[in-house]
């Protein structure tokens, strides 16, 4: 089994980076990505491991088929989720104010995402 290691950056991934400042307005915000993201037929299955390497939570949801998150799960610091999931599924990394940190597209191979 082949496991490759992920670092959620601004540069890897396209995640839209907060630099840790609150947001002013009451909703969430969104990377742009993932307004366009929704989950097909799940025909290929994977697996991925998300890793905390942050000093503060985040929270895990995976976009369903009509594009809408679905909380998966708080990865506290140095704490770790592993999640079956399928190829086309996308995952979103958030704050803990459900700001978007990131949006994950998993490929065929079991991965190891760590966050920072």
């Amino acid at each position: 089994m082949l496991i490759q290691n992920f670092i959620i950056s601004s540069t890897l991934l396209s995640f839209a980076i907060s630099a840790g400042m609150p947001i002013a307005n009451a909703q969430s915000k969104r990377c742009e990505s993932e307004s366009v993201s929704i989950s097909r037929s799940g025909k290929i299955a994977t697996e991925i491991t998300f890793i905390n390497q942050r000093s503060t939570p985040v929270k895990l949801f995976w976009l369903d088929y009509s594009g809408q998150r679905k909380f998966y799960g708080l990865i506290t610091p140095s704490n770790k989720i592993t999640q079956s999931t399928y190829v086309t599924h996308p995952w979103v990394i958030t704050d803990s104010i459900d700001n978007c940190q990131g949006v994950y597209y998993p490929d065929d191979q079991p991965r190891i995402v760590e966050i920072f």
